[in-house]
């Protein structure tokens, strides 16, 4: 994907597998076989599941080597995540982690923070770390909760935020909020799915595409409003996806999400009959 100058790729480090019916989506009406019906192409064919790509979005322009994340790393993730791949993704776009000049996190679970370093090394040594500091906050405080789910996906004490960034601590740089972190990228309030979670917004030469994170777990979400079981705030994460759900439609503008299947960009639009569905542009 081109948006102006800055050129996007995916990353795609592995994938989780997840029962659709499995108790992931939640309220009165959780989707059920009919409701899937129009994302049913997004499904396993061969077992029904959900399949969450796991991985990286990877910026660049001018001087810059960007991350969104770091996927999940190298270690075995348990009967659902199979994960591992990032480092050989970004050889195949020609890029070395010494390359990487800046990672810009949308928050902090342990599927997007995983390559961040390794056996107690910086994994990327060249580059800046830049973190909601709501979200920092929330998982270096000792004091807080986490979500009854969060520790059945850390694999061993080095998944656990304060020592996975242990080494990198000289290196991080804070935002709040709606704020550019980087020329051409602007972090965008979408607290819910975690305290501090981040919506990047790109714009270069008059273009516009956004890099949604955990906003959406699956088509469903994004289109349909379905609640997922893994937001912290499940009502505030429903008002943030309302929120990107109009500015995405209303301004045509492409999009990426960082568990759909593939990694594509998209965008929303609109049938004949005036309802809201999803196409894959690239």
């Amino acid at each position: 994907m081109q948006i102006g100058d800055i050129r996007i790729d995916s990353l795609i480090d592995g994938e989780a597998a997840l029962d659709p019916h499995g108790g992931i989506f939640v309220g009165e009406h959780p989707p059920t076989d009919e409701d899937w019906e129009p994302y049913k192409r997004f499904l396993d064919p061969c077992t029904g599941q959900m399949i969450n790509t796991v991985g990286s979005f990877l910026l660049r322009y001018g001087d810059r080597v960007v991350l969104q994340d770091t996927g999940m790393g190298p270690q075995p993730g348990g009967d659902i995540f199979a994960c591992g791949a990032l480092r050989s993704s970004m050889w195949a776009h020609g890029v070395s982690p010494l390359d990487v000049t800046d990672i810009i996190f949308s928050h902090l679970h342990t599927d997007h923070i995983g390559w961040t370093t390794l056996n107690g090394k910086p994994y990327f040594p060249n580059a800046t770390i830049h973190i909601d500091r709501r979200e920092w906050e929330h998982y270096t405080n000792p004091d807080s909760e986490l979500e009854a789910w969060e520790p059945n996906l850390l694999r061993s004490d080095e998944d656990k935020v304060e020592n996975r960034f242990k080494p990198v601590l000289d290196r991080i740089e804070l935002f709040e909020g709606d704020q550019e972190v980087l020329p051409g990228i602007n972090a965008m309030e979408a607290s819910g799915h975690t305290p501090g979670h981040s919506v990047l917004e790109l714009s270069s030469r008059g273009e516009r595409g956004l890099l949604i994170g955990d906003l959406a777990h699956s088509h469903g979400e994004l289109v349909d409003g379905w609640e997922f079981y893994f937001n912290r705030d499940l009502p505030q994460a429903l008002d943030a996806l309302e929120r990107f759900r109009g500015y995405l439609y209303d301004n045509r503008l492409p999009f990426a999400a960082a568990h759909f299947p593939g990694m594509p960009w998209g965008r929303l639009v609109k049938n004949d009959a005036g309802t809201l569905g999803y196409e894959v542009i690239g």
